[in-house]
């Protein structure tokens, strides 16, 4: 099987860390290969995976659009996955013009507020969409027009982190990690307004660390000025969270919408425990108080819950810390999410 992944993202984030796995994961038995914007995705990915580059201007942008198709031609392609909105247009006219299948990977809850729309490009355009989350897959099965079409869900694979065990996870200082894009949709700014709210003596042993990059970078670090929060709070940029994760106590994340964190499951295979929004499938594998914590997406809630957490004996949150290890190696195997995939396209291959 030939399989073209397309991806229109300038950054890296969780959708294309899923497709990194996913290829080295299928380069194995299968010819894989990329489409990008960006010749910065080149070197994240293996160096023996076929890179090829296009503009991507617009979802109707017709030098990519005939970069697809000689890609398809050239190389004999069976299937495109497109994983961003540009490319699921893009990707979807030139497979129906070759006369190969193409899916969709959807890693968000999506509402289709254009019906016309959205039904030709997530009903018309693609033979099947593939979801992180089944939260995803119920919100698309809202629509009459999306009951029959193919869904299928494959949790992310994460790879294991060479991390200390949970166990030995210091709570002096009290410190919290957070990552990923730092957009409003993530939630940063509730972190920071919730740490505002605590009593100042809950604050002098805690230490926030921040990691990423985004548009709302400048204004999370005047907020963290306006709060007065410089010395608790850090930004720390574009980072490997792995170190970061080694030395934490608790890991934050208060998405408004998601399908599953890579983030948040990258914590929990490092055995930290993770305080977390129900957005998208986190409460599709997180039991409150058992292999994490769940937290309305309100500043007083997040504040409460933070102030608790922190006065919890420290065993106890290393043992949430080694259920979420255990969660995670169950139902978030990098091997198994390559071959539920295999299967999944082969079928249509």
């Amino acid at each position: 099987m030939k399989v073209l992944f397309i991806c229109s993202s300038k950054v890296w984030g969780g959708n294309e860390k899923w497709i990194s796995i996913a290829m080295t994961g299928l380069k194995k038995r299968h010819n894989v290969f990329f489409l990008g914007k960006d010749q910065y995705m080149k070197g994240r990915f293996d160096t023996d995976i076929p890179f090829f580059s296009a503009p991507f201007r617009s979802a109707f942008d017709r030098s990519s659009g005939r970069k697809i198709e000689q890609i398809v031609s050239a190389y004999g392609i069976d299937v495109i996955v497109s994983t961003k909105k540009k490319e699921y247009i893009l990707g979807g006219l030139a497979a129906r013009r070759q006369g190969i299948r193409h899916f969709l990977r959807l890693g968000i809850v999506r509402k289709m507020r254009w019906p016309l729309w959205h039904r030709w490009v997530y009903g018309r355009l693609n033979d099947g969409i593939i979801v992180n989350a089944h939260k995803i897959k119920k919100e698309l099965m809202r629509y009459s027009w999306m009951r029959n079409h193919p869904v299928r869900v494959i949790y992310n694979g994460m790879p294991g982190l060479k991390q200390a065990p949970a166990s030995s996870i210091s709570n002096d200082p009290f410190t919290i990690v957070s990552t990923g894009m730092l957009t409003r949709r993530k939630g940063f700014h509730l972190l920071i307004r919730a740490l505002a709210q605590m009593p100042e003596e809950r604050l002098s042993d805690m230490k926030v660390h921040i990691l990423g990059k985004g548009r709302e970078e400048e204004a999370l670090k005047k907020q963290i000025r306006d709060c007065g929060l410089q010395k608790i709070v850090s930004m720390e940029g574009f980072s490997d969270p792995g170190p970061w994760l080694r030395k934490a106590s608790l890991f934050c994340l208060f998405s408004a919408n998601e399908g599953i964190s890579n983030a948040l499951i990258e914590a929990m295979a490092a055995g930290v425990p993770v305080l977390t929004t129900d957005a998208g499938g986190a409460a599709e594998f997180i039991k409150d108080g058992t292999n994490g914590f769940l937290v309305d997406r309100r500043i007083e809630a997040i504040a409460d819950r933070l102030e608790g957490l922190k006065s919890m004996h420290p065993e106890e949150l290393r043992t949430c810390g080694r259920n979420g290890q255990e969660t995670v190696s169950a139902l978030f195997d990098p091997e198994r999410m390559v071959e539920e995939l295999e299967m999944c396209l082969h079928n249509f291959a």
